[in-house]
């Protein structure tokens, strides 16, 4: 075999795996989103950013190999490799690692919180004490309302009653 078929043979190798790489790459990114939830323009931004990095890669693998030409074999060699990624390992590895990791994710909460519950019962407390004795003051504030009008207008009465009298 000639070494020309040889260095054609390890740079479709190459391909196959830089391939299969940025599949991975990618996986990682869908990963971070089943886990932490994005909206449309930061998924936008991320995959913006991602084809910009596999197209430095990609260009860099074709330089760096082939002197910077495009062959149609290095292109297949890319595509069978992100397509034998994605039908072994694509699906099982996102499914499992964002279940991992929010699992973990769900622990770590849950331990932080520890400490947290212990500052939060008194002042939940505090809170409901300072609730109930706005409600008893406002009581009292409307009882106290409520005695001054019936007071005053007692008082407006006896006025009336009083002005009849004296004419």
């Amino acid at each position: 075999m000639s070494v020309e078929v040889i260095d054609q043979g390890v740079f479709w190798l190459y391909c196959f795996v830089t391939g299969a790489v940025i599949t991975f790459i990618y996986d990682q990114i869908r990963i971070v989103r089943r886990v932490l939830p994005h909206g449309s323009v930061l998924v936008a931004i991320e995959d913006l950013l991602f084809w910009f990095f596999a197209a430095i890669v990609i260009f860099s693998l074709l330089y760096r190999m082939n002197a910077g030409t495009l062959r149609w074999f290095a292109v297949f060699g890319l595509a069978a490799g992100m397509y034998l990624y994605k039908k072994i390992f694509r699906d099982f590895l996102v499914n499992f690692m964002s279940t991992i990791i929010r699992r973990i994710l769900d622990i770590v909460v849950r331990i932080l919180m520890v400490p947290l519950n212990f500052v939060k019962r008194p002042i939940l407390k505090g809170l409901r004490a300072v609730k109930s004795s706005k409600n008893r003051l406002k009581k009292k504030l409307t009882a106290n309302i409520k005695e001054g009008k019936i007071t005053l207008c007692k008082h407006k009465n006896q006025l009336e009653m009083g002005n009849r009298d004296e004419p």
